[in-house]
């Protein structure tokens, strides 16, 4: 796991030069047992970076995708959590070129919720394949005001 605060060009604001932007990198293996400590890495990453009030939404988020990763792809995905002003946003990289689909299921099946719950929480969310095979699929929640990136 790796926690970094850097300058990223590509995340910069049309106002400005630079946005500092905070980020978190998770790199999980195929055991579902990891997804925990991907929620609890990112619970604690928010709320020690001022945004508390999005940590346990977005650790739901967090938790979703990296089990749908790990589950749907069958090998290791990576987490990447980053905070500018106004905005955090998670994205899981998984080895899968199937698409995901949010559905509804009945009240008697156990799972095929993640996408719904992710819906449900998120201000925005999607998927893009990446280049060299694999997709990410990521998801955003408004920052909380006066959080400082």
């Amino acid at each position: 796991m790796r926690l970094n605060t850097h300058t990223d060009p590509g995340l910069t604001q049309a106002s400005s030069s630079s946005t500092t932007v905070r980020a978190l990198e998770i790199s999980i293996a195929a055991d579902k047992a990891l997804v925990a400590e991907v929620r609890h890495s990112v619970r604690a990453t928010l709320a020690s970076w001022g945004a508390g009030a999005i940590a346990d939404d977005m650790a739901v988020v967090a938790s979703e995708l990296a089990a749908n990763a790990l589950k749907h792809a069958g090998g290791e995905a990576t987490v990447r959590l980053r905070l500018t002003e106004g905005r955090a946003l998670l994205e899981v990289d998984d080895s899968s070129m199937r698409r995901p689909v949010a559905r509804r299921v009945g009240a008697e099946v156990e799972e095929g919720r993640g996408l719904f719950l992710v819906q449900t929480l998120a201000a925005e969310w999607g998927w893009r394949y990446r280049q060299g095979g694999g997709k990410t699929v990521w998801a955003s929640l408004p920052a909380p005001a006066g959080c400082a990136a």
